[in-house]
């Protein structure tokens, strides 16, 4: 799988971007930014996109995704274990000099969120927003990571980036790059193999978890995960869900 590269310097959204270059045909790209102006995550949040951070969103053809057997939601765990993979490394080398964090507490956190657990809280270092358009034939997915970017004072309790992580400065690209041979290594393995790895690296299997949709609120521990969505232990029995906010309770 070989991918061209449009980088930008600033730009509203790369997967709005995206979306009209799939609509104009082309496949099989990514954009990346070095500032995206009015970044959007999941629910339609804003994601806060100054330089320093690393922006790109990925523009797959939706027929090669349908003959590989591939859907949205094995196109985000493979695009969350690559992140996870991209980063153990620089996460793990610095803590073995600070005291602040516990690399046991890296991990997934579902759907597609990396986290950190910093003096008690869990803190986002990255996230995904993926779109698909059937009627065009292409999937997006969306990436940010906080790399040597500021986090603005009131996201400082919920989000942190890997400078004030480590206390070191990365080169965004080293990372990039890291993440593309994550990617095409992780694209071609088999669905139990992509499965295994999230599992892994998930933070939330096993988990006493929240469960925020739009039309209610589920409380249970997560037993098994899977490319629908996550089961749930409650005191009403067994649920599925495949969307939501996820609120660790434990």
């Amino acid at each position: 799988m070989d991918f061209d590269i449009i980088h930008l310097k600033e730009v509203d959204s790369t997967n709005k971007y995206c979306r009209n270059l799939g609509k104009s045909g082309r496949k099989n790209l990514i954009v990346i930014s070095d500032v995206q102006s009015s970044g959007v995550g999941r629910l339609e949040r804003k994601w806060h996109s100054q330089y320093g951070g690393l922006y790109f969103s990925i523009l797959l053809e939706l027929n090669e995704v349908k003959n590989k057997n591939e859907n949205i939601g094995k196109l985000n765990f493979i695009g969350s274990i690559s992140i996870y993979e991209s980063l153990f490394d620089y996460i793990n080398n610095a803590s073995q000099s600070m005291g602040d964090y516990n690399i046991k507490t890296f991990g997934i956190k579902f759907p597609n969120d990396l986290i950190i657990n910093v003096k008690g809280n869990n803190k986002k270092i990255s996230g995904i927003l993926s779109e698909v358009n059937r009627d065009y034939g292409f999937l997006i997915l969306g990436i940010g990571i906080n790399i040597n970017n500021d986090i603005p004072r009131n996201l400082k309790d919920i989000a942190i980036s890997l400078k004030e992580l480590t206390g070191k400065e990365y080169d965004r690209f080293e990372i990039f790059n890291k993440f593309i041979d994550r990617f095409k290594n992780n694209y071609h393995l088999s669905d139990s193999e992509i499965i295994n790895k999230y599992e892994k690296y998930s933070k939330t299997l096993g988990n006493y978890v929240k469960i925020i949709t739009p039309k209610e609120v589920i409380i249970g521990n997560v037993f098994k995960i899977d490319y629908g969505g996550i089961y749930l232990s409650t005191i009403d029995g067994i649920r599925h869900v495949n969307v939501g906010d996820c609120i660790h309770l434990r």
